[in-house]
């Protein structure tokens, strides 16, 4: 924020400087080599086309001006096929299949169609100037904008301004503090179904108004000198925008699966036996750990910042420990920065070679305090500076060092006048932390061909996800104010192709106000974290781990890591969609469902299309409101179901937050809960549950497996993809698994155990393979190809083992839904009353008929069986039936349930002691 009011005063100047009107009126226009180049009269209009759904706009002064021809951000060739143009008295249309950029002639504007329907329209041509840009976009203020890097507020960016700049902002906690983003990523998506992405090679400062003076226009100005150019990128919905956008900018290369698994940090572990003594505390008590990450005290803390490599005081036998944790399934990660002290055993070296950032007509170091120490930073853009810093990384690496954290990377400080090869400080400053992902990208895997590489970064640009960055949301306080930013981060984030945003559990900085013991805090917001894509407790406070906490708050943590490490299957699988298609692992509530009022939902999400995830960000909340979109929604822990379209309002425990999955769809998990790694993990026993809903007649999820490590895993096919199909009817419900893709190390067989939910109706029949297998009643009695049926929990268990190369298929046969749906109401106190809580057999009970019709009322037992029934006959809307029921049994839990010929139904359950 050093840096704020002075970007202001150039916003301010380069919007005197901005004038004109573009590329002018049209003269005539040009075709070559897969462009058009149209001429005006005040300049010239370059259009070039990547795909049928991407264009790339820029302005010219002149025919022969030089553009931008290559880019840091963008990997896609443009295409060289010949364009469809139609021309017209008034405009010049360049048609694909999918849409249309068409250029009005007087004056020359570009607009984005589909079909009869404009996307977005320049409200005049794009204007530079020597050290300024600016363009201008009509909007409608009634669409959500989603995107623009990791930004605290929204998730709907509309009606607000915010720059680009890549800044560190220390202890934020709202969004005024949290204004400065260290990612910043200039390419936003509308809810008009198309995305608008900024390249330049300068890219100064941007400065971005989204409806923000205007409600009517988008305004982007950058005080930069650079070339610039835009693209336009249609879609049909945010998934085929994302993927557009990732096909031109880069994907995201698999992480490593241990990624997923629990990561202990802290600020720091001073020392070799603080760290190895918290790991072995963690897993001696239960709980699954994955990954170390130190912080600077394992070269010695930052006075001598740069030292890159290990403090034999504190660290006397490193590579021992890294690989004595390597062999409990634990890997070892090291901080990292761009800053080298002066007292470092590592500047005279780097400076002898020049590898720093040089202070203006000068060849002399630019020198500054950086934390307690004087430091240059190493000018990134420097092919030399780039091999030095990872000869030196590379050396941990060899030692089995299995990833990096790189802080400051912003990077943060760095002074405009500061001279790199690439340029001055301030034109490319937001590019350095995409070179120094590019850097250590690039050479590890060219040095470990046979491992993905591992790299959380504070900091990037557009481009950023195609080398592995792994962001975090940066020095977050430790406030609950800390944690509710989190989600909007992480959302914006996504959306701007960064699908592995996370943030410090716990919150990062502990506040001078601030208690050091917040337990419910620290609990909250790991059940939040469990639900990221990262799972990191880190943090600048004593006593971090959470074997530390007090009950409740200890064992519901060590749950909720015993379940992230279950979801893995699931998790695995969102990893594998974001590769292969760009599509975030948390998603905004407007994904799937284009409407406005999901669109600024900021205290919710969803984690992956199956999952929706309402953390709690209040203290002591006794209930939270949660918006449920259209379909239907099992609670997550309980099985209880919702109609979706409508808010519900659950009440909070220690034990959960609230999470729902979708009607329709299949969670598998990983059934074994003892595993102290991802090392230990296969997917070869797994449950599946299935939210089956009479909704949802098909549906499917499809699971990725492959060894976890391999980097070349998807380009040379050595994966595979599992298909879980539903298919749900009145009368029958079918579940089919088959394996549609496969390697040489697939597995042979799985232990697959299916949870079928929402069975409102007794199975008359299940058929595994065609063959049918016993049903049984009690939990005692469940084995491997039977199927168990809990009547209480309207719930069918049915477990095989699986022989992975054929197509294993369930079919439930039931009573179909006349008399009980999926899609019926639960328990209703004011229809059907059972009193008093049941001592004895005799049974009382109250109906207040809901509607005229025919009634019956049964009562069954956890087995399933009827133990009594009544035929109640015809009664009007109203009637109060007392009645009495000597129900002969003995003592247990019971099912009451009423309905009538209308296909409602309404249960009640009692205990007869």
């Amino acid at each position: 924020m050093i840096y704020k009011y002075f970007l202001i005063l150039l916003f301010v100047v380069a919007g005197k400087l901005s004038f004109g009107q573009g590329a002018g009126n049209f003269v005539s226009y040009e075709t070559a080599n897969g462009s058009i180049e149209i001429h005006g009269t005040k300049g010239v209009l370059r259009i070039q086309m990547f795909s049928p759904e991407i264009f790339k706009v820029q302005a010219l002064p002149s025919k022969n001006a030089p553009g931008l021809d290559s880019s840091y951000s963008v990997i896609l060739p443009p295409s060289t096929a010949a364009l469809n143009i139609v021309e017209t008295k008034n405009n010049i249309e360049i048609r694909s299949e999918k849409c249309a950029l068409v250029v009005d002639k007087f004056p020359i504007n570009v607009a984005l169609k589909s079909g009869n329907e404009v996307k977005i329209k320049e409200t005049r041509g794009f204007v530079q100037t020597k050290d300024s840009v600016s363009f201008l976009f009509d909007i409608n203020p009634k669409d959500v904008f989603h995107g623009a890097g990791g930004r605290p507020f929204g998730p709907d960016l509309n009606r607000k301004g915010f720059d680009f700049y890549n800044s560190w902002e220390y202890e934020y906690f709202d969004q005024s503090t949290g204004l400065a983003q260290s990612f910043n990523v200039p390419f936003i998506i509308s809810s008009h179904k198309c995305g608008l992405f900024f390249d330049s090679d300068r890219p100064g400062s941007m400065r971005m108004y989204v409806g923000a003076v205007d409600s009517t226009l988008l305004r982007v100005e950058s005080a930069s000198t650079g070339k610039w150019a835009y693209y336009l990128i249609h879609g049909n919905n945010n998934d085929e925008i994302l993927a557009n956008y990732t096909l031109l900018t880069g994907r995201q290369p698999l992480p490593p699966r241990w990624a997923f698994g629990y990561i202990q940090s802290k600020s720091g572990y001073d020392n070799e036996s603080e760290a190895t003594v918290a790991i072995t505390k963690l897993q001696d008590q239960g709980f699954p750990v994955d990954a170390l990450a130190l912080d600077q005290h394992w070269y010695g803390g930052q006075n001598v910042r740069g030292n890159m490599d290990w403090d034999t005081k504190n660290w006397p036998s490193s590579a021992g420990m890294v690989k004595s944790l390597l062999d409990k399934g634990v890997k070892t990660i090291l901080v990292a920065d761009p800053y080298i002290s002066t007292k470092s055993t590592n500047y005279k070296s780097a400076e002898a070679q020049s590898l720093f950032a040089k202070k203006p007509s000068s060849a002399q170091t630019y020198t500054q305090d950086v934390g307690t120490a004087t430091a240059g930073l190493l000018d990134i853009f420097k092919p030399a500076a780039q091999g030095w810093l990872w000869e030196k990384h590379k050396k941990m690496a060899l030692q089995g060092v299995a990833g990096w954290w790189s802080e400051k990377t912003e990077p943060d400080p760095h002074p405009m006048d500061a001279v790199h090869e690439l340029g001055n400080a301030f034109q490319i400053h937001n590019l350095y932390a995409l070179f120094w992902s590019k850097t250590f990208y690039n050479n590890f895997t060219k040095d470990f061909p046979e491992k993905r590489i591992f790299h959380m970064t504070r900091s990037g640009w557009a481009g950023s996800q195609r080398y592995g960055a792994l962001p975090w949301s940066g020095d977050v306080s430790r406030y609950w104010a800390g944690l509710k930013l989190q989600i909007p981060i992480i959302l914006q984030a996504g959306m701007s192709g960064l699908g592995y945003m996370h943030s410090d559990v716990g919150g990062a900085i502990t506040m001078s106000d601030k208690a050091e013991k917040d337990e419910e805090l620290d609990l909250r917001w790991f059940q939040f974290g469990t639900f990221t894509p990262i799972l990191k407790v880190a943090g600048q406070r004593e006593n971090i781990e959470p074997f530390n906490l007090s009950e409740p708050f200890y064992s519901t943590v060590k749950k909720y890591a015993t379940v992230r490490y279950q979801l893995l299957p699931y998790i695995y699988s969102l990893a594998w969609k974001n590769s292969v298609s760009g599509r975030p692992v948390c998603l905004p509530m407007d994904y799937f469902n284009n409407v406005r009022a999901l669109g600024n939902i900021s205290d919710q999400y969803f984690f992956g299309e199956n999952l929706l995830v309402a953390p709690v960000l209040l203290h002591g909340m006794p209930l939270r409101k949660v918006v449920l979109p259209p379909g239907k929604w099992f609670d997550f822990w309980n099985d209880e179901i919702y109609n979706g379209n409508a808010n519900i309002f659950p009440k909070l425990t220690v034990d959960h937050i609230p999470v729902y999955a979708r009607g329709g769809s299949f969670i598998p998990m990983s059934t074994s809960t003892t595993k102290k790694s991802t090392d230990y993990y296969n997917s070869d026993s797994l449950t599946v549950r299935f939210y089956q809903d009479i909704s949802v007649p098909t549906s499917s999820f499809t699971m990725f497996h492959d060894d976890g490590n391999d980097p070349n895993s998807l380009s040379k096919s050595k994966y595979e993809l599992v298909d879980f199909i539903g298919n749900v009817s009145n009368d029958q419900v079918n579940v089919t698994v088959q394996r549609t893709k496969s390697f040489d190390k697939s597995l042979a067989k799985r232990r697959l155990t299916f949870e079928i939910k929402n069975l409102t109706t007794n199975p008359t029949a299940v058929l595994l393979n065609g063959q049918a297998i016993p049903i049984v009643y009690l939990s005692a009695e469940f084995k491997s190809n039977t199927a168990y049926y809990n009547l209480l929990g309207k719930q069918l268990k049915v477990q095989f083992d699986w022989d992975c190369n054929t197509t294993a298929a369930i079919a439930v046969t039931r009573d179909g839904l006349d008399v009980i749906t999926g899609s019926e109401p639960n328990v209703n106190d004011s229809v059907l009353t059972v009193f008093p809580n049941p001592a004895g057999s005799r049974v009382s009970v109250k109906v207040t008929v809901p509607e005229t019709g025919f009634y019956d009322l049964e009562v069954y037992n956890v087995a399933g069986i009827s133990v009594y029934k009544s035929t109640l006959g015809q009664h009007s809307k109203g009637k109060v039936l007392d009645l009495s029921l000597n129900l002969r049994v003995s003592s247990g839990a019971y099912l009451v349930r009423l309905w009538n010929d209308q296909g409602q139904f309404f249960t009640k359950k009692i205990v007869i002691q």
